[in-house]
């Protein structure tokens, strides 16, 4: 019965696989009446098994919906799932971003290649050696190597996106069935201190294996677009640290500030990346092929997101929208000559025209009353084409153009590619940014890596047009992240470990806008009134149905 269970299981993942739409998935046909312990010697299978465990890597595009349960949006789909979270009504029952299921799997089909990748059999390669030319089989051994630190890589993001929601979770090193109940039974939970060192572990073993000439050697031309590279490993490594340093996870003891800095600058000394000149190509359908572009997810061509975001003036937009807050918009700074200053609804120059002289990255992100799309005035004021009170107008009076390609024609139904990225060089630079303040203070570079933190954020800044600093405070920090890397999955995440999860118990805020005569008025208002309670919220809670397998604690206050 097992045997049957994994044959059933593999043609499962080849159906799957091809759902994801990755380059490099090309999974070969494998007879269903071979026995399973032949099957791990079929290199062809054996490949498959590392393609799957590609395909549980997270869904960027699905986690926008999320951006709705953080200050910076609202979803105008009553349903979405981010009220959930905004109303306070999940739960270890009901939770819309339980990852737990689709995170050990993943972790399970890297544990299968792991246990069996010295079992394949390449004698079929070998024979196929002709007039002495060995250069398909020698790459077949090539790649069979750096499908062994692919599996670290993917191990690793998978228990980084556990820890980062639940805490500590069981390390698991054996291929054990995440749907084989009686394999979790007595399973320990490790300590997140023991997570976060086993995360850095295999991110170590596997930039050992997988080099970063990868990217660019006519040798490794085989190795595709999205698979793991050296410089993906080492943003994930340098990532994961910085979150062990930060507040809610140094707690349960593990990385300091200083381990931060020194991951970060490991990305930055590479030289394979360096800022994009434009902020919003970072949102293109060419994003991927930028050198800010560490590693990304290709999808294929659709226009789904179109249909949902467009200003509902476009007909077929469905207003099915993830929409920016005043809360979010407020925090682009107005830039005054050679120095920019906090936007102030007290200050009447900026409370008549709100719009005017604000940081670049504002009408990259944010399509606002009087902005251009697609050659039409969008108009959000009461009454407007794109405003209230039209059915599935935004409630904010904003609309999303962040990973928006407007270039989409709604009426014919055409598509564009995305990739969603899941590392790029202008987060290594703030996470760098980051762990330099906390570890040495905004001007110091005692250890000589060549940038102070406040050269690393000015640098993010410069490529916006927007003044440089010459200072920082925890403040500025918080700022750049939102304004820089608004809605691509980090403002959830980043104020949970800061522990400034009172923020989300914030009203979020629209802006009124009303036409008189040829003049509008702006008015911020409430839109509504959030619970957030960062006595437990700070950690998600463990699936009930896991507590009930294992007969582990829950996390505090669930």
């Amino acid at each position: 019965m097992k045997k049957h269970h994994y044959i059933i299981f593999i043609i499962f993942a080849v159906f799957s696989l091809a759902s994801c739409k990755k380059d490099f998935l090309d999974v070969k046909n494998i007879p269903a009446d071979m026995p399973i312990n032949l099957l791990y010697k079929q290199y062809d299978y054996i490949q498959g098994i590392v393609w799957n465990a590609y395909s549980y890597l997270p869904d960027g595009f699905e986690w926008v919906d999320m951006e709705a349960a953080t200050d910076d949006a609202y979803h105008t789909n009553v349903n979405n799932r981010s009220h959930t979270f905004n109303y306070g009504v999940w739960d270890q029952f009901n939770n819309p971003d339980n990852a737990w299921a689709n995170c050990f799997k993943g972790i399970y089909q890297a544990n299968l290649f792991l246990a069996h990748r010295g079992e394949v059999d390449l004698s079929v390669q070998s024979a196929a050696i002709k007039n002495n030319d060995s250069t398909q089989y020698k790459r077949t051994v090539l790649n069979l190597k750096f499908m062994e630190g692919e599996c670290y890589f993917l191990k690793a993001f998978f228990y980084f996106e556990l820890v980062k929601r639940y805490g500590g979770v069981p390390i698991i090193d054996k291929a054990l069935d995440y749907n084989d109940a009686s394999s979790w039974k007595d399973l320990p939970k490790n300590t997140v201190n023991e997570c976060f060192r086993y995360i850095v572990s295999l991110c170590d073993k596997a930039a050992v294996i997988i080099p970063d000439s990868v990217r660019t050697s006519s040798a490794t031309s085989f190795y595709e677009s999205g698979r793991a590279t050296n410089g993906a490993i080492k943003a994930l490594k340098a990532r994961a640290i910085l979150y062990a340093a930060s507040p809610l996870y140094y707690e349960a003891g593990s990385y300091t500030w200083v381990d931060a800095a020194a991951a970060a600058k490991d990305v930055i000394a590479m030289n394979a990346y360096s800022l994009d000149a434009s902020y919003t190509n970072l949102s293109s359908a060419t994003n991927w092929n930028s050198l800010e572009t560490i590693y990304h997810k290709k999808y294929g061509n659709t226009n789904s997101f179109e249909k949902n975001n467009f200003p509902i003036v476009f007909e077929n937009s469905n207003g099915n929208s993830v929409t920016p807050t005043q809360n979010f918009v407020d925090e682009f700074e107005v830039k005054n000559g050679s120095l920019s200053v906090p936007f102030d609804w007290n200050n009447p120059t900026h409370a008549s025209n709100p719009y005017a002289n604000r940081d670049p990255r504002l009408a990259a992100t944010v399509t606002y009353n009087g902005a251009s799309f697609k050659s039409t005035t969008i108009q959000t004021y009461f009454g407007g084409n794109s405003g209230q009170p039209k059915l599935n107008a935004s409630k904010t009076g904003y609309y999303l153009v962040k990973h928006v390609n407007s270039t989409v024609d709604l009426v014919n139904n055409t598509n564009t590619t995305h990739q969603w990225l899941y590392f790029r060089y202008a987060e290594v630079l703030l996470n760098y940014a980051e762990a330099m303040f906390n570890a040495y203070g905004a001007n110091l570079d005692p250890l000589n890596y060549g940038m102070t933190a406040v050269q690393a954020i000015n640098k993010v800044r410069a490529r916006s047009t927007m003044p440089n600093l010459t200072d920082l405070n925890d403040d500025a920090i918080v700022h750049e992240r939102r304004v820089e890397l608004g809605f691509e999955g980090h403002r959830w995440w980043d104020i949970r470990r800061w522990q400034k999860g009172s923020v989300f118990a914030n009203p979020v805020r629209r802006i009124s806008i009303t036409l008189n005569g040829s003049n509008f008025t702006y008015t911020p208002v409430k839109l509504e009134d959030r619970v957030y309670d960062k006595a437990r919220m700070n950690w998600y809670p463990i699936p009930q149905s896991e507590i009930t397998k294992t007969g582990w604690s829950q996390n505090t206050g669930w």
